[in-house]
């Protein structure tokens, strides 16, 4: 008997995301050892959108290069290929909306700014995880919302509603609308996107902080790391109406897996304060 997701899958296939195009390509390049700066460029220039928001990071906070950066060769040559293309993903998410009003706004921020955050929190000295790794798993850890934002947006904004009126968390009011979760339906999208099965790992556990340490190691840790981001961005109020300040970071179960201390809360949460302003130009 086909479960309550299965039904969704078959009846939605058309509204779930598909992964942009662009992203795809890059993503695919960067891999092959044999590209070059010149062959990434060259794929990125034919999106100028997209090309001017990679200038357009690459000169903001976030990197803090002493002077400016004028073409994409020079920011390939600066950040890597690696960082670009995950930038270019980055800036390409957003077109995975079919619709883009306010839901779909507050979504698109957490998103977009969890991918900076996990990768600069798994590059701190006390967690220590491929940041590389964190960034791209902290992009598309939300993915679900976005397919049941594109397939079902009125049903998805009484989701939302709730969240905020009931102060119940999204995966409560999602299996009550749908039977179903978003990391549940994200880890079945990033399958069918054909995505390494660690990113399928981290989208489908993120709420799950009790399941970490049944995870391989690594996988545990990215997750934790991912997890960790998205409570951040809750306590700032990134993708909310307000900061939510009665979150306890400290208290967290990711927070423990990860091996942090009480001492570790307040540098740690500074820290992602201001890296968070720094990163606003991925979403601006």
């Amino acid at each position: 008997m086909k479960s309550r997701l299965d039904r969704y899958l078959e009846k939605a296939a058309a509204d779930l995301p598909a992964m942009p195009h662009i992203a795809t390509q890059v993503m695919k390049a960067a891999d092959d050892p044999e590209t070059s700066p010149e062959d990434i460029r060259k794929l990125i220039d034919v999106d100028a959108a997209i090309a001017g928001r990679i200038l357009k990071v690459s000169n903001s906070a976030l990197y803090g290069f002493p002077s400016e950066i004028q073409s994409l060769s020079h920011a390939i040559a600066l950040l890597g290929v690696s960082t670009v293309s995950d930038l270019v993903l980055a800036a390409s998410l957003r077109q995975t909306y079919r619709h883009f009003g306010l839901m779909e706004q507050l979504l698109w921020e957490h998103s977009a700014l969890a991918g900076p955050l996990a990768s600069h929190l798994a590059g701190l000295p006390q967690i220590d995880v491929d940041p590389a790794l964190a960034f791209t798993a902290g992009l598309l850890h939300d993915i679900g919302k976005t397919a049941l934002a594109n397939s079902h947006r009125e049903e998805y904004e009484l989701v939302i509603r709730r969240c905020y009126n009931e102060q119940i968390s999204a995966m409560q009011a999602e299996r009550d609308q749908f039977g179903f979760d978003h990391a549940e339906l994200g880890s079945r999208v990033m399958a069918v996107w054909q995505l390494p099965p660690r990113l399928v790992t981290v989208t489908a556990h993120h709420h799950l902080p009790e399941t970490f340490p049944q995870l391989d190691e690594e996988d545990g840790r990215v997750t934790a790391v991912v997890a960790l981001a998205s409570a951040c961005l809750d306590w700032l109020g990134v993708g909310r109406r307000e900061p939510n300040t009665d979150i306890q970071v400290s208290e967290l179960l990711e927070w423990h897996f990860l091996g942090l201390s009480d001492e570790d809360a307040d540098p740690i949460l500074s820290s992602a304060a201001e890296h968070v302003k720094a990163a606003q130009a991925l979403i601006r």
